[in-house]
């Protein structure tokens, strides 16, 4: 019998992509989910109708490791995380180290229990951050603690990557960790990943941080990731790096697609620096005034190469195509709730890299 892969993240933006990817390599795949109903409810599902669904969470493994269905998986893929760029909120905050970090070490012991390899995917950010740009990090890079350790989201993940290593070893699963940068392109249903190009197109841009911005294809980073369960040897860190730029020449590259107008105004990075200060001390933060950290962030430069990307097949389009195509999808998608309800409006939590 084939073996399988079980996905979690799997009802999110890169595991709707990362079903489908397996589903067109012939990989019998499982998506766990929090509910069946909610997988049911889901207007994509019927996209990839051979995928079987699992109810559970990767914090609570023991649950549903042992159900039926699940005893031909040979390889897990965690894509399940939660990002959240604030330091406002403690309580939040450990929300968030307890999916990413707990979630990950409850899903090393999931994969040992399968006796399956675990994919763990993390983020560029762990390693690729800088204060200057045109540098970037490769597979053998160290963590960018004294940056990105800084910001919640970020040191999460380092964490998450380095005690998921340690177990892994311990406990005798082979672990694979895949760095990707931000992801765009279509069908970012729950509308977070997009968000920088969706600024552009509602005209919400109104200056450009002097930092920059690294992305990739979600289609092309689900395909090379769906691989990976299909090698005999895997290597254990994988990048997966697309285009690096400045702020200013990414939202050129949006104008450029979209026919939008271009924004002509830069904030200088100490005024940077100065309104993420202001923010941080502000007893009640102005709406315009973005987070503390999303400031800090937009100061930073992010970079990735890889060693071993086309091992996995991995050759992103080019970067004008990716932002046309997200372009396109989210035109698309505002005008089908324009037409169905003159009410809604789009909402977005906009990521950094």
């Amino acid at each position: 019998m084939t073996s399988s892969v079980l996905v979690t993240g799997a009802t999110g933006y890169l595991g709707r992509h990362l079903l489908g990817a397996l589903q067109r390599q012939n990989q019998p795949a499982l998506a766990l989910v929090r509910k069946l109903s909610d997988w049911q409810s889901l207007p994509w599902s019927n996209e990839v109708e051979q995928v079987v669904p699992v109810e559970g969470s990767p914090l609570a493994p023991r649950a549903w490791r042992d159900a039926p269905q699940l005893s031909n998986v040979r390889t897990i893929i965690h894509a399940a995380g939660v990002v959240r760029h604030s330091r406002n909120d403690a309580r939040e905050v450990d929300e968030m180290n307890e999916v990413n970090v707990r979630g990950t070490l409850r899903m090393v012991q999931a994969a040992k229990a399968l006796k399956a390899r675990m994919v763990f995917v993390s983020s560029s950010g762990t390693v690729g951050c800088f204060r200057f740009p045109d540098l970037a990090a490769d597979e053998d890079a160290p963590f960018a603690e004294e940056l990105a350790g800084r910001w919640p989201y970020y040191a999460s993940k380092i964490r998450a990557e380095r005690e998921a290593r340690r177990l892994a070893e311990r406990i005798g699963v082979e672990l694979v960790i895949v760095r990707p940068p931000v992801m765009l392109g279509p069908d970012d249903h729950k509308m977070r990943s997009v968000g920088h190009v969706l600024r552009v197109l509602d005209g919400k841009l109104p200056a450009v941080p002097q930092g920059g911005m690294h992305f990739t294809d979600v289609r092309d980073a689900a395909s090379a990731i769906a691989r990976i369960p299909t090698l005999d040897v895997a290597r254990p860190i994988y990048h997966l790096p697309g285009t690096a730029s400045t702020l200013a020449e990414f939202f050129r590259m949006v104008n450029e697609v979209s026919g939008t107008k271009a924004v002509s105004r830069s904030i200088p990075r100490w005024t940077t620096r100065g309104l993420a200060k202001v923010s941080a001390l502000a007893s009640k933060r102005p709406k315009w005034l973005p987070d503390p950290v999303i400031l800090e962030m937009s100061t930073r430069f992010w970079g990735l190469t890889s060693l071993f990307a086309h091992e996995l097949g991995y050759a992103p389009r080019p970067a004008r195509q990716t932002l046309a195509d997200t372009v396109a999808w989210l035109r698309s998608v505002k005008t089908e709730h324009a037409h169905s309800d003159s009410r809604v409006t789009i909402s977005v939590n906009v990521p950094a890299s």
